[in-house]
């Protein structure tokens, strides 16, 4: 798909810093939207003229993740350089994009601007099976988890947007994964000490982690260290040779 940038204004410092905007879709650029709906958050704050773009993960288990990986992938999507800052007596870890070119960019790709609780896949995305499976990659790096019962696998995936979890569960039961459906939990807010709603997604067993090998996979260490302590001979040597070569930047 081809983008018109002819609206996109971009500010001097975009133009001094080189600023690129994509004008093709990409599996690349899919990705990064996956990330952004997963752990990001992007707006502009009147009150000091400021776009800003933001990643947040833990500072202990996302480290190499965002300072090697997303900030590889910024590099060649956009050619800007993305700042990270530990907070202050937290385990937070944040990637940092300041640029009015790119805000308005990603919202005219289909990201939404400002609170997420019922973001969507863009349809550009939603389209195309390997934009899908890229966006998918993005949002399980930043937002799935994976554990086991004794040697019995489950990925699983949460979120207040019942639109987001209708749209991967769809798209996943088409693709061969085995899920019946999503299900509604009511969880404690810790930030603001009240009930919340979410969905969960949950991917059980040996076949479902196969097929996640074979299209998704994980470019997040938090993710591989899990599987890598978990025993490979449950997995067949074709996957079991691609956990072990995968190198974890982008190409």
């Amino acid at each position: 798909m081809k983008f018109d940038l002819l609206n996109i204004k971009l500010s001097k410092n975009d133009i001094k810093r080189g600023l690129i905007l994509p004008t093709q879709s990409s599996k690349e650029l899919a990705e990064f939207l996956g990330i952004l709906t997963g752990d990001g958050y992007l707006n502009f704050y009147s009150d000091q003229y400021k776009y800003l773009i933001e990643i947040y993960g833990d500072s202990r288990l996302d480290k190499n993740y965002l300072e090697s990986y997303v900030t590889s992938l910024v590099k060649k999507l956009f050619n800007l350089v993305a700042t990270t800052h530990k907070k202050k007596d937290q385990n937070s870890l944040c990637l940092r994009l300041i640029s009015k070119g790119l805000v308005n960019y990603l919202v005219y790709v289909g990201f939404k601007k400002g609170r997420k609780e019922q973001i969507g896949i863009p349809n550009w995305i939603n389209s195309s099976r390997n934009y899908m499976f890229s966006f998918i990659k993005g949002l399980a790096d930043t937002d799935c988890s994976i554990h086991y019962r004794k040697d019995y696998p489950i990925i699983s995936f949460t979120s207040k947007s019942e639109v987001l979890v209708s749209e991967v569960f769809n798209f996943l039961k088409q693709e061969g994964f085995l899920t019946k459906n999503y299900y509604k939990e009511t969880r404690h807010d810790v930030r603001f000490k009240s009930p919340s709603i979410v969905y969960r997604l949950r991917l059980n067993g040996r076949e479902n982690l196969r097929l996640w090998f074979k299209y998704i996979y994980f470019r997040n260490k938090r993710h591989l260290i899990k599987i890598k302590k978990w025993d490979l001979r449950n997995l067949n040597p074709r996957f079991r040779r691609m956990h072990l070569s995968l190198h974890p930047s982008p190409t």
